[in-house]
């Protein structure tokens, strides 16, 4: 049979309280190195955005640096893109009618 005592219950609760202080604590240790771990993030994050920006901004700045220097060149290939992106599109737009 089980006997239980007053004592018994009260010995209960305080271990029931020693583990939910050791959960808080640990869920407040994972919510820190959470925390932690986001802000390394957000910061390797800008950091790589900052520095695809400058990548584009440099690239732009080639690309109309070549645009002024062969005018014909760039007016032929644009003219070029264009054809083929039509022609991918109308092909495009052909099947979904079949």
């Amino acid at each position: 049979m089980n006997a239980t005592t007053n004592g018994d219950y009260a010995a209960a609760g305080t271990n029931t309280g020693e583990v939910k202080e050791h959960l808080r604590a640990a869920g407040e240790a994972a919510s820190t190195a959470a925390r932690a771990r986001a802000a390394q993030a957000q910061q390797w994050a800008r950091t790589r955005a900052s520095q695809a920006q400058d990548w584009a901004r440099s690239q732009i700045g080639d690309v109309q640096h070549r645009i002024e220097e062969q005018p014909y060149k760039a007016t032929a290939l644009a003219l070029g893109i264009g054809l083929l992106a039509g022609v991918l599109i109308m092909m495009i737009g052909s099947r979904r009618h079949d």
